[in-house]
C-alpha cells in the first residue's frame, strides 16, 4: 500500500486534474474512483489513504459518505477531504471531523495537501512495525482523543459500536482491544463474550474503558477477567505507561 492513494471524485474538473498533476509530481501512485459504492469497493483494499474531492453535488452522495465513514471505523482507512466550505459542511454531516485525517478548504494550498499525504504515507511504513490497538467507544470525540494519544507509538483501529468492533476483528487483527464497558445497545461485556466465541478474536486481550470508579462497578468489570481496566479520566502519560508495561509483560509471558 506504500505511496498509493485512492482519489475519489465525481467528475474530471480543473481542480481534480490539478490534484492528479500534483500527485504525479510528488511521486505518489494513485487510483481514481467515482462516487459509486462499487468503484470504491473495487479499490479499497489496495490503499490506506483516501482523498475525497467534494464538489457541489456531494450532498447527493449520502450513501457513499456513510460507506466511507464505515471504512474509516471498520477497516483502518484514513481520509483527507478537499472542497468548498459548503461542501465540507455536507461531508461533516455524515462523517464527523474527528474521524477525518485532514480537511482542506478552497482556495487550496496544494503543496500543503501533498506534504500531508507524504507525511502520512511515510508514517504508514513505520506503523506496520508497531503493535495494533483497537479502540471501541460510541463517542467519536473520545475515540479521536485516544487515537491522537496513541498514534505515535501504536497502530490504531477504531469502532463506534460493538457490532463494528466484531466486524473490524473479522477482517483485521489486534494486539489489544480497549473496549468501552458502558456502550448502548451492545455493552462491552457482551462484546467480550462475542469475541471469545470467534476463533480469530478469542485470544485477543481486552482492557475495559469505564467511567465508573466505585468499588462495586470495578468488581463487576474484573469479574469478566479482562486483561485490565482503565478509567476514562486517565491522562495520556498514565495510559501510555500502562500500555507499555502491558506489552512488556506480554513479551515475557511468551
Amino acid at each position: 500500500m506504500a505511496n498509493k492513494v485512492l482519489l475519489i471524485r465525481r467528475e474530471e474538473t480543473f481542480l481534480v486534474n490539478t490534484i492528479k498533476a500534483q500527485l504525479n509530481k510528488n511521486g505518489f501512485e494513485f487510483i481514481e474512483a467515482g462516487m459509486l459504492l462499487k468503484d470504491i469497493t473495487r479499490h479499497k483494499d489496495e490503499v490506506t489513504l483516501m482523498v475525497l474531492y467534494a464538489d457541489d453535488t456531494i450532498g447527493e452522495s449520502r450513501d457513499t459518505l456513510v460507506y466511507i465513514k464505515d471504512l474509516l471505523l471498520e477497516e483502518e482507512k484514513e481520509l483527507i477531504v478537499a472542497g468548498g466550505r459548503n461542501e465540507l459542511e455536507e461531508v461533516e454531516k455524515i462523517i464527523p471531523r474527528e474521524l477525518i485525517e485532514g480537511v482542506y478548504e478552497r482556495p487550496f494550498d496544494m503543496q500543503r495537501i501533498m506534504d500531508h499525504i507524504g507525511d502520512f504515507l511515510d508514517d504508514e511504513l513505520l506503523q506496520q512495525r508497531k503493535k495494533m490497538i483497537l479502540i471501541v467507544d460510541d463517542d467519536p470525540t473520545y475515540l479521536k482523543l485516544i487515537k491522537e494519544w496513541l498514534k505515535e507509538d501504536y497502530r490504531v483501529g477504531m469502532a463506534s459500536s460493538g457490532m463494528q468492533a466484531i466486524t473490524w476483528l473479522a477482517n483485521n487483527t489486534a494486539d489489544l482491544v480497549l473496549l468501552d464497558y458502558e456502550m448502548p445497545t451492545i455493552k462491552g461485556s457482551k462484546v467480550l463474550e462475542m469475541m471469545k466465541s470467534e476463533a480469530n478474536s478469542s485470544t485477543i486481550p481486552v482492557m475495559f474503558l469505564t467511567g465508573k470508579s466505585d468499588k462495586e462497578a470495578i468488581m463487576e468489570v474484573l469479574a469478566l477477567k479482562p486483561a485490565g481496566y482503565l478509567l476514562k479520566t486517565i491522562d495520556r502519560k498514565t495510559l501510555l505507561d500502562t500500555l507499555e508495561k502491558f506489552f512488556v509483560e506480554q513479551k515475557y509471558k511468551k
